[in-house]
């Protein structure tokens, strides 16, 4: 039997409250570190989780340093299914519950799509792609024991079209977090349970780095907005895709992206992103 997730709110307060909802983040880089802030600033309750040992605590303690105690963090291997499902248990031992749930690791760098070793490939595929399957496996268990929740996957534009000549498995990785979206999304929605992927463009975080000179000229000219993202770009469509406002959301992968893939193809001779 399906469950009817009917919106009952009205006020705009109240449809978008993510106050005191159970926020587990998965990936405690820039843009999840970014997204925890934008939680924390709205009541909500903050898991950090990262495959780092270390990273998500130093995260923690900055944000205690700024007045924010509603913050946990964990350290869990995310390709270990057996390591994620303990750290779920622990969570949901202490808070009652996971409401939301994002999935932010991600690894990236490039190389011609020729040249691009097994290794590499392999741990890319494993970090970007074979983490989030188990994180959701683990986490949408807990969510079809509790009635529903939100889960919220991390694509990118790069899957949608190729945003670059050098990140091919990358690229593949993200295409294939898009089809796992729907895929869930399908699976759970008697459950009451949203899936739903945010497919960013490029991002001013340390993964894009290497992007200088003309490379970054030429990135930037892609965005209709003269720029490219900041972490706290996502986070209006993140707490949208949390709240009740998308409660008769599953399924899609919203770009934020700038323009980027309703723009122009690369066309600078010499730069190859």
């Amino acid at each position: 039997m399906f469950v009817k997730n009917i919106v009952r709110a009205t006020k705009i307060n109240d449809l978008f409250s993510v106050k005191d909802k159970v926020v587990l983040i998965g990936g405690a880089g820039g843009l999840g570190s970014c997204l925890a802030k934008g939680f924390l600033d709205n009541g909500a309750y903050v898991v950090l989780a990262d495959n780092a040992p270390g990273k998500a605590e130093k995260i923690k303690e900055d944000f205690a340093k700024q007045g924010f105690d509603k913050c946990d963090a964990y350290q869990a291997d995310q390709t270990n299914k057996a390591a994620l499902s303990e750290m779920v248990g622990d969570i949901v031992k202490k808070h009652g519950r996971i409401d939301v749930f994002f999935n932010t690791a991600a690894l990236c760098w490039n190389e011609d799509a020729e040249d691009f070793l097994e290794e590499g490939i392999r741990k890319m595929i494993d970090v970007n792609f074979t983490s989030a399957i188990l994180f959701t496996q683990v986490v949408g268990k807990t969510m079809i024991s509790q009635g529903g929740g939100k889960i919220i996957e991390i694509g990118s534009i790069g899957g949608l079209e190729c945003h670059s000549f050098r990140s091919m498995p990358y690229e593949a990785t993200k295409a294939a977090i898009h089809q796992l979206t729907k895929s869930f999304a399908t699976a759970w929605a008697h459950y009451n349970i949203n899936v739903n992927c945010i497919a960013p463009t490029w991002i001013n975080t340390p993964l894009v780095d290497f992007a200088a000179g003309d490379m970054r000229k030429a990135i930037i000219d892609q965005h209709f907005f003269g720029r490219i993202a900041e972490t706290d770009d996502f986070l209006g469509a993140a707490i949208f895709l949390s709240s009740d406002a998308s409660n008769y959301v599953t399924g899609h992968v919203l770009a934020v992206d700038g323009g980027w893939s309703v723009s122009k193809p690369w066309r600078l001779d010499g730069v190859t992103p």
